[in-house]
């Protein structure tokens, strides 16, 4: 390669393409002749045009930008195959009939062969921005929690190929969903008595009661305080994480952030059951209202060096990325964590461990009188003591003084609650949110309109991509064409995928040996789809939570469902598709996708073709982050690249 692809770039002159209609009008009776013959004879091969591939790709939740998402599907992709092995790169805007598209241009290599991969994207994301109220999202949860729960306990049954299949249902999910609602309805709890007690204080309400409002202020408190300090606990993780999973290192952060997630659940339902307790019983202990001093600063402390540790892991993280050295990505994964890094991630954890030891040695000191409290007390005054001794008395005096009057101010909570709230708030509304407008249309809601204007952006796009006319003769422009999904994204690519071959097989001609439709239709788009390419997924999920089955034994929306998604109706198609899903273990929200196949294909070697290649990316370490995390690691883009030539 002639030219630094890293520092240098080339924005190509735009193209206009003329296209296939993708849905003829119905032909004439000679016209059906000569399409069954000339299909029968199969003579429709690209004529004269260069192979090219093109991968269309749907990002998934969040706040993206435009053009992210090609970015990330680009540096995938070049960092996978190596900066050897990319010809050419370059910038490109296109017009296919009257659809804009933005483009990158790569010219692959391998083999000493080459091939160019257009990258289109579909940018949704700015659809549902403003839309989806928090009140939606809270039903929407609750919907699909007791949806599922009911899906767990009956007989959940899917319309695939011409059957209803029962599936078996495993025990833990009912429990992960048990806990999904508890969670939620912890937060909902914590949020009412928070804003009760605030409206409280500012004297626009009379509960709860005056002598309850330090005891809540308290709880409240330390719920924050734990979840603040688990919050540290996966920025640092996310910072710190090793290329490869298979280490000491790797093991070390995804056990404990896993304990982080298990402690924050509990911390957060036994705070909401202890303050609905106080709340609406009016009970005001005494070892509570006596260890308020100790717990409030204690919470306070732990937050402060939450905070301080994260700052410090963003500045060692930036250091390490604007160094002066290139180390390539190869020697980063097998590099050691050093030791900075990892000893930030564990003294996040010690706090956010601390937080529980010392709100039950605080407990237990108030709880047991003097003798205990005075033990808490003695152990903080030699503490500070030695720090005395060690540091000069008067200097270090004067600061005790100053930082004390800092960590017992309990005006400190209320900031401490504001950014836990906005986080959650964020994580809803902009995450799951946006799988409530898209997702829940078993009943009549008031986001139709918008997956309608979803699913049309979707379908303009990649009837774009497949209709294209090569400029080289009367053929395809694109021999093939991936499609690709992460997170909601693939549900939206599969519904998209789906509506383009049905609208293929409308116009599709019968085999009259067979009596059966052909494969394919005009736009031959089965055959030029090589894979379907999902990561983060949550399809499974989506089908079960929001399954469309009836009250009656005929299951008929359940079946009528199937009729729009070829996918899960013709074996035929799913035999010439191939399905890959790639998820990981650390990632809630997606899995291994098993409620899109017969069960009997798994143990027949005829049929095992025709199922989802269900891949673990197992670099996807970290809890929760590990939704994300698909996009910088080479799993996806190693499967991808198998389809492209």
């Amino acid at each position: 390669m002639d030219k630094d692809i890293q520092s240098k770039f080339e924005v190509a002159e735009s193209r206009v393409y003329d296209a296939y209609p993708l849905t003829p009008p119905e032909p004439t009776l000679h016209e059906k002749s000569l399409q069954l013959h000339a299909r029968m004879l199969d003579t429709r091969q690209p004529l004269d045009a260069e192979k090219k591939s093109a991968v269309w790709v749907v990002h998934g939740i969040g706040q993206q930008v435009p053009f992210a998402t090609l970015e990330q599907v680009a540096e995938g992709i070049i960092k996978t195959i190596g900066d050897a092995n990319v010809v050419n790169l370059l910038y490109r805007e296109v017009k296919v009939d009257k659809t804009v598209l933005q483009r990158v241009e790569l010219t692959l290599q391998k083999s000493g062969t080459q091939r160019q991969v257009d990258i289109y994207e579909c940018y949704w994301a700015p659809k549902t921005q403003g839309l989806v109220k928090l009140r939606n999202i809270i039903d929407f949860l609750w919907d699909g929690g007791t949806r599922g729960l009911i899906n767990s306990f009956a007989s959940f049954q899917r319309a695939l190929f011409g059957e209803m299949v029962p599936f078996k249902i495993h025990l833990r999910t009912p429990a992960h969903l048990l806990t999904t609602l508890s969670v939620l309805g912890a937060l909902m709890v914590i949020n009412a008595i928070i804003l009760a007690t605030g409206a409280s204080i500012a004297g626009l309400g009379d509960l709860p009661e005056r002598s309850l409002v330090s005891p809540l202020t308290v709880v409240s408190g330390l719920a924050s305080a734990v979840a603040i300090t688990f919050g540290a606990i996966l920025i640092i993780a996310e910072a710190t994480r090793p290329l490869r999973s298979k280490s000491f290192w790797g093991y070390t952060v995804r056990n404990i952030t896993w304990f982080g997630i298990a402690f924050t659940i509990a911390d957060l339902v036994v705070s909401a059951a202890i303050m609905g307790i106080i709340f609406w019983r009016k009970w005001n202990p005494a070892w509570l209202h006596g260890g308020a001093p100790y717990l409030q600063t204690m919470a306070n402390v732990f937050i402060f060096a939450s905070l301080i540790l994260v700052v410090l892991s963003r500045m060692h993280r930036r250091w390490k990325l604007s160094g002066p050295k290139k180390v390539s990505a190869a020697k980063r994964a097998d590099a050691k964590p050093g030791w900075f890094g990892p000893t930030l991630f564990y003294l996040a954890f010690l706090f956010h461990l601390a937080v529980a030891v010392g709100t039950l040695a605080i407990v237990f000191s108030a709880w047991h009188g003097d003798f205990a409290t005075s033990l808490v007390g003695v152990t903080i005054l030699s503490v500070r003591a030695e720090i005395l001794s060690a540091f000069g008395a008067l200097h270090v005096e004067g600061a005790f003084h100053v930082l004390a009057r800092v960590f017992r101010w309990r005006g400190w909570v209320w900031p401490f609650l504001a950014i836990v709230s906005a986080q959650v708030r964020l994580l809803l509304v902009e995450f799951v949110g946006d799988v409530a407008a898209y997702v829940a249309s078993n009943k009549v809601d008031c986001f139709d309109e918008l997956r309608a204007k979803i699913k049309q952006l979707a379908k303009e796009s990649l009837s774009a991509v497949y209709s294209a006319k090569s400029h080289d003769g009367e053929a395809f422009e694109y021999e093939k064409v991936c499609v690709v999904g992460h997170s909601l994204g693939s549900v939206i690519a599969y519904d998209t995928l789906n509506r383009v071959i049905a609208d293929d097989q409308i116009s599709t001609q019968t085999d009259p040996e067979t009596g059966k439709k052909f494969v394919d239709g005009p736009a031959q788009i089965v055959k030029r789809t090589p894979v379907l390419l999902t990561f983060g997924s949550p399809l499974d999920k989506t089908a079960f939570f929001f399954s469309v089955i009836g009250k009656t034994t005929r299951h008929i929306r359940e079946q009528l469902a199937a009729v729009v998604q070829p996918l899960i109706e013709n074996d035929r198609i799913r035999g010439r598709i191939h399905w890959v899903n790639v998820f990981s273990p650390s990632d809630i929200v997606s899995g291994s996708l098993d409620f899109y196949d017969l069960p009997q294909w798994k143990s027949d070697p005829a049929q095992a073709s025709k199922c989802i290649q269900n891949e673990v990316d197992d670099d996807a370490l970290v809890p929760l982050v590990a939704h994300v995390d698909y996009w910088s690691n080479k799993k996806v883009w190693t499967e991808l690249l198998k389809s492209v030539w």
